[in-house]
C-alpha cells in the first residue's frame, strides 16, 4: 500500500533512498562506538533517532518489510537492554545496518527484499526475559490494549476511509499451546478471513503467550470472522471489536508523513530523558539551512558558466582587435574597464557554483572504519584507523569516482599489508597495526594519502611476478628503477599475496584503481619500505569542469597540459638532444629528462624538426620529463568540454575546450604520457 500518487512516487523514493543511505553510514559510526561503549546513551539515542526516521519513511514510502523490522530494532535499542546486552547491541545495529542496505537495494532495483530472518533472531535474543512468575504481571499480559504505532494507525484510517470495515481482535490462547506454533497458525487463520494491518506479536520467545492481537481488514461479517479466526486446541476465547475512524489519525499525504517521521525522531528519546530536548533541537538546526538540490541542476548552471567564460574570452579577443583598429578610441578603456568589472564578477560567480559541488572528504572517510573492522575480525588482525583532513572539501563528482579505488586499497592494506598480532611481534612492532587515512590540498590539486605500517611491497617480488606474467622480459625488469617497479603492481591480473583471501589478493582491483584515477586526470604516487609499511597518494584535481593551462603548438594542432603539472619552461637547440639506448635525452642543469615528442608517441613517425625548440619540463609525480613543443601560445582557463571528434581518439588527449574565437584546443592526457614514456627507460631524474 502506498500513501503517495503515482506523480509523486518517483521523487519521493528516490528522497527516501538518498537520505536512508546517510541514515545507515550514521547508524554504522554508532555501531562501532557501541561496541566499545556499550552503555552510552547518547550513541544509544543517535541510532534510535535514525532508526525511527528510517522507519518512517520507508512506511510512508509503501516499503512494509522494512518499517517493521525497523520497528522490532528499535524495541532493542533501550538503556537496560544495552547494560545486559553489553557489546552484543552494538552486534545487532552493524548487522541493520547491513540488512537494511540490502533491503534497501532490492527497493531500488525493483526486487524481492531479503527476509533479515538473522536480524530478527537477533533482536528476539537481545529481548528474551523469562516469563513472570507474577498474577498481576500475568493479568496485564492478558488484556488487550490494541496499542497500535502510529504507522499501524495509519493502515487503519487509510482502510476506514477506503470504506473497509476493520476490526480489532484479542485471540486468548490456551496456557498448553505452543507460543510459536500457536503465533503461526493465528496469523494464518487471521489472513484468511482478511488483510491483517497489525499483529502482536510478531514472533516470541518466551514459555507462553497469553495473548496475540491484531488489527484486520476484511470484508467479512463479524461473525464470520470469529469463526475463522477460532483454532481448536490453541485459541480459547475472541474478544472482536470493530475499529472508527476516531481511533486512528487521520489520513494524510506521505509529504506529511515524511515530514513529521523526521521530527519526531529528532524528538525521540529514550525512557523520557530530559536531555533528549537539548540534543533534539541541536540535531534539528543545521535541517533549517540545509536544501537538497540534484546534481544535476548545479551542473546546467556550471555549463551555464562555462558558456559565459568562453564569451568573456570572445569578448577580450574583440577589444583586443579593437584597440589595434582604433588605438586611440577612447571607447577602449571603457570597455576595458566593463570586461574587468565582469571578469571579477564572472570569478566570483564560478567560485560559489563550485563551492556548492564541494563536499568534504569525510562523506567517503567515515565508510572505512566499517570496513577496517569487518575485515579485522575476519583475518583475526588487531588494526586502529586513524582519519585526518576530513574537512578536506572535493568535487562530489570525483569524490563518488574515488570510492571503489580507496576502498579497494584500504582493503589491501588491511587484508595483506598489515600483518597478525603475532607477526608483529615477532618483528618487534607493536600487535596492533595501524593505517591512516588523510587528505589535504596541494595547488590545485587534492592529495589522498593511504597509509598502513605493515609489511611494505617486495620490489623484487613484484618485478619476479611480473616476469612471470611476461609482462616484460628478465633484461627489462632489471632496468627498471624502484618507482617503475612499484607500477607494475597495476597491471591486470599481478598480485604478490600468497593467499588469496575473499576479501582480496586474485590481481583483480588495482588495475581498475590506477584506470579510474587516469579518468579523473589524476596519478597515483607509491612510497614503500620494507617492514615499515606503505603509503599510496592519489593525486586527483579539484574539479573536472575547468581547469589553468598551459597552451602550446605541435605541427599546428593546439594543445594544453593542465599548469599545476609545468615546472618549467626552456629553450634548447637541436645539438643539446643526444640519443642514450636509441631514445633522446637532454640535459637541464644537474639533471638529465627524458624528451617526448607528441608525433612521436602517437604515431611512431618523426616530422621534421626545428634547429630549436621549446621544451615543456612536466612533473608527473613519478616521472618528470621535457616535452617538445614548437610555439608556446599563453596560459588560460579552459572550459572541459565532451566533443565528438575524431580528434579525441588519441590516448593522449583526455579532453577538448573552445577557445574565445572558436578554435579547438585539445587538453594533453599527462599519464597516458608518462605510460607511453615507460616504455622508454628513464635516464635520470625521478620527481
Amino acid at each position: 500500500m502506498s500513501f503517495f500518487s503515482d506523480e509523486h512516487a518517483a521523487e519521493l523514493r528516490e528522497l527516501f533512498f538518498e537520505s536512508a543511505e546517510e541514515l545507515l553510514q550514521g547508524m554504522n559510526d554508532a555501531g562501532l562506538a557501541l561496541e566499545n561503549r556499550p552503555a552510552d546513551t547518547e550513541e544509544l539515542r543517535r541510532v534510535r533517532r535514525a532508526v525511527h526516521t528510517l522507519k518512517g519513511d520507508s512506511a510512508a514510502c509503501g516499503f512494509r518489510e522494512l518499517s517493521e523490522l525497523a520497528h522490532g530494532l528499535e524495541e532493542v535499542l533501550t538503556p537496560e537492554v544495552a547494560r545486559e546486552s553489553g557489546p552484543a547491541i552494538a552486534e545487532a545495529v552493524l548487522m541493520a545496518a547491513d540488512t537494511f542496505h540490502e533491503m534497501l537495494s532490492a527497493y531500488r532495483n525493483a526486487l524481492k527484499p531479503p527476509s533479515g530472518s538473522a536480524l530478527r533472531e537477533h533482536i528476539g535474543q537481545l529481548l528474551f526475559k523469562p516469563e513472570p512468575d507474577s498474577a498481576d504481571a500475568a493479568d496485564t499480559a492478558r488484556h488487550a490494549t490494541f496499542a497500535w504505532t502510529e504507522y499501524e494507525r495509519l493502515l487503519i484510517a487509510d482502510a476506514i476511509a477506503g470504506g473497509k470495515a476493520v476490526f480489532n481482535l484479542a485471540l486468548r490462547l490456551e496456557e498448553q499451546a505452543a507460543p510459536a506454533a500457536a503465533i503461526e497458525l493465528a496469523r494464518k487463520a487471521l489472513g484468511s478471513a482478511g488483510k491483517i494491518l497489525a499483529f502482536r506479536p510478531e514472533n516470541s520467545t518466551a514459555r507462553s503467550v497469553p495473548l496475540i492481537e491484531a488489527a484486520l481488514e476484511t470484508s467479512e461479517r463479524e461473525d464470520r470472522v470469529r469463526q475463522r479466526c477460532f483454532v481448536p486446541t490453541i485459541v480459547a476465547s475472541i474478544e472482536i471489536h470493530r475499529a472508527e475512524a476516531t481511533d486512528s489519525v487521520p489520513a494524510r499525504d506521505a509529504l506529511d508523513v515524511l515530514l513529521e517521521s523526521e521530527a519526531a525522531a529528532v524528538a525521540a528519546g529514550i525512557d523520557g530523558d530530559p536531555n533528549s530536548a537539548q540534543s533534539a533541537a541541536t540535531h534539528s538546526r543545521p535541517a533549517e539551512t540545509t536544501l537538497r538540490v540534484e546534481a544535476g541542476r548545479i551542473d546546467t548552471v556550471l555549463n551555464l558558466v562555462g558558456e559565459l567564460i568562453i564569451g568573456k574570452s570572445m569578448l577580450q579577443r574583440a577589444i583586443i582587435e579593437f584597440h589595434k583598429a582604433h588605438a586611440k578610441d577612447p571607447l577602449h578603456s571603457k570597455f576595458s574597464d566593463a570586461l574587468s568589472f565582469q571578469s571579477r564578477v564572472l570569478g566570483e560567480l564560478q567560485k560559489s557554483v563550485m563551492k556548492i559541488r564541494m563536499v568534504p572528504v569525510d562523506q567517503l572517510f567515515r565508510r572505512f572504519p566499517r570496513v577496517v573492522r569487518d575485515v579485522a575480525r575476519m583475518r583475526n588482525k588487531d588494526i586502529a584507523l586513524e582519519i585526518a583532513g576530513q574537512n578536506t572539501d572535493l568535487d562530489k563528482s570525483i569524490l563518488d569516482s574515488l570510492a571503489d579505488p580507496i576502498s579497494h586499497l584500504v582493503r589491501n592494506a588491511a587484508d595483506h599489508g598489515i600483518e597478525t598480532p603475532a607477526e608483529r611481534k615477532a618483528a618487534g612492532k607493536s600487535p596492533q597495526g595501524v593505517i591512516r587515512l588523510d587528505a589535504y590540498h596541494d595547488g590545485d590539486q587534492v592529495v589522498i594519502e593511504i597509509f598502513d605500517d605493515g609489511r611494505g611491497l617486495d620490489h623484487d617480488k613484484i618485478r619476479r611476478r611480473a616476469v612471470e606474467r611476461s609482462l616484460l622480459n628478465e633484461d627489462e625488469s632489471f632496468r627498471l628503477n624502484e618507482a617503475e617497479i612499484l607500477q607494475l603492481i597495476f597491471a591486470p591480473g599481478l598480485s604478490t599475496a600468497e593467499e588469496v583471501t575473499e576479501i582480496s589478493g586474485r590481481g583483480v582491483g588495482m588495475d581498475v584503481v590506477k584506470a579510474t584515477i587516469d579518468g579523473l586526470k589524476g596519478s597515483i604516487q607509491i612510497k614503500t619500505e620494507a617492514g615499515k609499511g606503505t603509503t599510496f597518494r592519489l593525486l586527483v584535481p579539484l574539479t573536472l569542469a575547468s581547469i589553468q593551462a598551459l597552451l602550446f603548438r605541435v605541427h599546428d594542432r593546439l594543445y594544453a597540459v593542465p599548469l599545476a603539472a609545468v615546472v618549467e619552461i626552456t629553450r634548447i637547440v637541436q645539438d643539446e638532444i643526444h640519443r642514450v639506448d636509441g631514445h633522446e635525452v637532454f640535459r637541464l642543469r644537474e639533471q638529465v629528462l627524458t624528451l617526448a615528442r607528441l608525433d612521436e608517441l602517437d604515431s611512431g613517425s618523426a616530422g621534421e624538426r626545428a634547429r630549436r625548440v621549446f621544451i615543456v619540463v612536466i612533473d608527473a609525480g613519478t616521472r618528470r620529463f621535457g616535452l617538445a613543443v614548437d610555439s608556446l601560445v599563453g596560459e588560460e582557463e579552459l572550459v572541459i568540454k565532451a566533443l565528438e571528434d575524431e580528434l579525441l581518439t588519441s590516448p593522449l588527449v583526455s579532453g577538448a575546450s573552445i577557445l574565445g574565437d572558436g578554435r579547438v584546443v585539445l587538453i594533453l592526457n599527462v599519464p597516458v604520457v608518462v605510460s607511453r614514456l615507460a616504455r622508454i627507460p628513464a635516464v635520470g631524474a625521478i620527481a
